[in-house]
């Protein structure tokens, strides 16, 4: 069974909201799209809006983050299992 292709699904979160609209900022800078949309609230921890990135180079995101000195809360990658998202922390 041939299974459609998936593009990989990031969740950056962060202290505030003005830190993940500064980090969008600044990956839109070097041609990075991101989205601010909410916290799922499985994750909601803090902060309630987070970073959605899809489709990009997970090490090229945190590098650009890193130079530019955006402290990150936590990365989640997003997989959807029988169409329903499930989170799982890597950072």
């Amino acid at each position: 069974m041939h299974r459609p292709e998936t593009k990989l699904e990031y969740i950056f979160t962060f202290s505030s909201f003005y830190k993940a609209m500064y980090a969008r900022d600044k990956l839109m800078e070097r041609g990075i799209g991101s989205e601010v949309r909410r916290v799922p609230t499985q994750l909601l921890r803090s902060c309630g809006q987070a970073l959605y990135i899809t489709g990009h180079d997970l090490q090229k995101v945190i590098a650009a983050l890193t130079e530019c000195q955006i402290d990150m809360k936590g990365i989640f990658h997003v997989e959807y299992v029988e169409g329903k998202p499930e989170y799982r922390r890597i950072q």
